[in-house]
């Protein structure tokens, strides 16, 4: 069996998030759904034997089920884990556990600029300047290194 931290009051949980549990057991122990994309679902995790919270990517099955996307995702974990820098989410870890696939990396508490003009509207000018300065310098580095995100929007860019 496995444990999570869902209770009975909380929605219920997706297939996808079901699965990745019992995959996981004894090693991560899911705690909710963070985001979903094209790409990839986002759980919120603890990892057991650290006792840290991650965020763990899960390629979702359909997607899985076909070797074009199991190799792309998997190329960008290893992309991601080798840029090392302040304001790149570290990667953890790039798995396959039967027909799952997913990767672990450094959970960021917070909002998505995307989020935050949602909710808030507008940054002031300094917050703005702040964020574009950050995040140019994280673009910076992964294309000095080759790596060209191809997927830059609010909704990508954490607060």
């Amino acid at each position: 069996m496995f444990q999570s931290e869902h209770s009975a009051g909380d929605p219920p949980l997706s297939p996808e998030f079901e699965a990745l549990q019992r995959a996981l057991a004894g090693r991560y122990s899911l705690v909710r759904e963070l985001g979903r994309g094209g790409m990839g679902v986002v759980f919120l995790a603890r990892e057991v034997a650290l006792d840290r919270l991650v965020a763990i990517k899960l390629l979702p099955p359909l997607l899985a089920s076909e070797s074009a996307y199991r190799e792309r995702f998997v190329r960008e974990a290893q992309t991601a884990a080798r840029l090392a820098h302040p304001h790149i989410v570290p990667i953890h870890a790039v798995e396959a556990t039967g027909p799952l696939i997913w990767f672990a990396m450094e959970y960021v508490p917070g909002v998505s600029l995307g989020e935050r003009v949602r909710t808030s509207g507008p940054l002031s000018r300094s917050e703005a300047i702040r964020v574009v300065q950050e995040t140019a310098w994280a673009l910076a580095h992964a294309h000095a290194r080759g790596v060209i995100h191809r997927d830059v929007k609010p909704d990508n860019i954490l607060l």
